[in-house]
């Protein structure tokens, strides 16, 4: 329970956020998957990437993503996305594996936390031999896709530095939204709304989480590309619309919301976050 709008919020972010830095955790997860990985392949980079080392993680649904970029010559060319998400299940023998249902990866699962998502990728370099990107297998379409989480970090890094704390925080916060109100957005593709709809301080929050879903909600409506391809890509036109229908609602919400913490009403405020956001955001009183 929660008397104010500002102890609610921070009663809400504290029971969604995986806290602390979780990057030794992931670190040891992608050694023990290179160990793994090297018994068959030709490994040329591993690098944790994810919502965990970019510190946007939330309880309950953080595993850790490893891209592996494995030599091309020997273990990726002429093969289909699916081939090579199959070899690498093949790979890892009788450890437990599936492969996740975005088609991008091979999961991983152990007796404790976390599990892993296996992304192999190919190295793209450019003339001076420098990586520039990785082309990773998407069996649900039969393509590769581009992309470079290392650029994606930074990017999130210098939202987070020009915006400040409350940026983090309301990636954490709409990726809970999203997992309560049937999940239909992927967690790159909320971060990527986060940059493009928070460019400037967020110093008051209940006015910033507003702006996020009256932001959301127009990006949600068409494609939206971020550096490499369309973060968006994913979504069929009868999810887009479950999820622009989703993102309005919750922007109303959040807009009474907001305006009965102006006007001091604070219970009045507080019921209407919940209503927004629902379990665990708290109840007044």
């Amino acid at each position: 329970m929660a008397l104010t709008v500002d102890s609610a919020f921070s009663a809400y972010f504290d029971a969604i956020n995986l806290d602390g830095d979780r990057r030794s955790d992931a670190n040891a997860r992608k050694d023990h998957i290179v160990g793994l990985m090297k018994k068959k392949f030709e490994v040329l980079e591993a690098f944790p990437s994810g919502s965990i080392p970019r510190f946007t993680a939330i309880k309950k649904h953080a595993d850790v993503d490893v891209m592996v970029a494995l030599h091309y010559g020997k273990h990726i060319k002429g093969k289909s996305p699916k081939d090579l998400l199959q070899d690498v299940r093949d790979a890892l023998g009788e450890d437990k594996t599936n492969v996740r249902k975005n088609g991008q990866a091979v999961t991983l699962y152990y007796d404790s936390w976390p599990n892993v998502d296996i992304v192999p990728a190919a190295q793209c370099i450019n003339g001076a031999g420098a990586v520039t990107h990785y082309d990773i297998p998407d069996a649900s379409s039969g393509n590769w896709i581009s992309t470079n989480p290392k650029d994606h970090g930074d990017d999130i890094d210098h939202a987070a530095s020009t915006c400040g704390g409350n940026f983090r925080k309301i990636v954490k916060m709409a990726k809970a939204w999203n997992k309560g109100h049937s999940d239909y957005l992927q967690s790159y593709h909320i971060e990527v709304m986060a940059l493009k709809a928070l460019t400037s301080s967020l110093d008051d929050l209940p006015w910033s989480v507003f702006q996020f879903f009256d932001k959301a909600s127009a990006l949600a409506k068409s494609s939206l590309w971020n550096r490499l391809g369309y973060a968006d890509s994913y979504l069929s036109q009868s999810d887009r619309d479950q999820a622009v229908d989703r993102l309005e609602k919750a922007r109303d919400g959040a807009r009474d919301a907001w305006y009965a913490g102006r006007q001091g009403n604070e219970a009045d405020a507080v019921r209407s976050w919940r209503a927004v956001f629902g379990d665990p955001f708290p109840t007044f009183g």
